[in-house]
């Protein structure tokens, strides 16, 4: 009786671990959204420029991706739990350990002498494509590297307009009051 008391509890706690994830992924999705709004209304006093419509953009997709996230936690997590816990109570039930006390091996995962020289040949294979991941990696990692620094430039370009526009305003206010 113990053991099903403790599965009804776990039982209880992992159905409710899926919708808990999502609402803080959802929650988080619309902190972003309100953070990065009000940051680049309030940084953004002379008008919407290149650099506003992309931030706005970024948190868009972001806003969208977290709450699809937490949309596929909620759907996809009760159900991977409960399986889960029909696995672990059928292990429970079915007595999963041998008669020494370690756990029993599982049939169909064992691996014969002879399925080794296949093994290793995709073990090769999955190895090559994961180099070639890597090489698409690094080079996607010099691209967004080359992107900052174009952005940064462009933003660096408006902050010197900016500058420049409020000192001639300046000026041109200091020689009309003279």
């Amino acid at each position: 009786m113990a053991k099903e008391q403790g599965y009804t509890r776990k039982k209880t706690i992992m159905e409710q671990y899926p919708s808990r994830q999502a609402l803080v992924y959802s929650g988080a999705a619309f902190l972003i959204l309100v953070t990065g709004l009000r940051t680049v209304l309030s940084v953004a006093e002379e008008g919407f420029g290149f650099i506003e419509f992309v931030t706005i953009g970024a948190l868009t997709v972001e806003f969208s991706l977290l709450l699809l996230y937490a949309l596929t936690i909620y759907q996809a997590g009760k159900e991977t739990f409960l399986m889960t816990l029909e696995e672990e109570a059928s292990e429970m039930e079915g007595g999963g350990e041998s008669a020494d006390g370690s756990p029993a091996p599982v049939k169909e995962f064992a691996v014969q002498s002879a399925d080794v020289p296949e093994v290793a040949k995709e073990i090769n294979k999955f190895t090559k494509q994961a180099s070639v991941l890597i090489d698409k990696l690094a080079k996607n990692a010099e691209q967004s590297e080359n992107l900052n620094q174009h952005l940064k430039e462009l933003a660096d370009e408006q902050i010197n307009i900016r500058v420049r526009n409020e000192i001639q305003r300046l000026l041109s206010a200091n020689m009309g009051a003279k």
